[in-house]
């Protein structure tokens, strides 16, 4: 079972890739990538294609896909709308509740290394006091945080509009 996280032509990918703590990671891209050894790469539609969903929905279940990390802006909108598809087929979409999306994921990203993952409001990547996701109240999502002026404050880790 591989866990895929997207927009593979841009350096974020490679830094969550680090700080998920699993073997098995496939990269996708609408770009043709060059090969690059020990690293598993797939070719996505472009998110204006109006198959873009069922097209991906098949690339990841040909590839035993049970975990989907979108970093493009334009790939967590259409995710978010086909959510309840992919759990249908046990292929858990780690985006941000359509409240998030709608009123914080155009926030700017700060760049910050302090990344975390959260699962079901659980950890499951990174580091963050357990206490500061209160202030989060998110329960799925990669997101960054850091202090600024004495307050604690998160972003989306995504990397823009395509």
């Amino acid at each position: 079972m591989s866990v895929l996280i997207t927009a593979a032509t841009n350096s974020a990918a490679f830094q969550l890739a680090r700080i998920l703590n699993t073997e098995d990671i496939c990269f996708a891209s609408d770009i043709d990538i060059p090969v690059f050894p020990g690293k598993r790469f797939l070719k996505f539609p472009s998110t204006d294609c109006s198959s873009f969903i069922h097209e991906v929905l098949k690339i990841c279940l040909d590839n035993q896909i049970v975990e989907i990390y979108p970093l493009l802006h334009d790939e967590i909108i259409e995710f978010s709308k086909s959510r309840q598809l992919f759990e249908e087929f046990d292929i858990k979409l780690v985006i941000p509740s359509m409240k998030w999306i709608e009123t914080r994921l155009n926030d700017l990203p700060f760049l910050s290394t302090n990344l975390f993952v959260l699962i079901d409001g659980n950890v499951c990547a990174g580091n963050i006091a357990k206490e500061s996701l209160q202030l989060l109240n998110e329960e799925n999502g990669i997101f960054q945080w850091e202090f600024k002026n004495n307050q604690l404050i998160f972003s989306s880790f995504s990397i823009g509009y395509a």
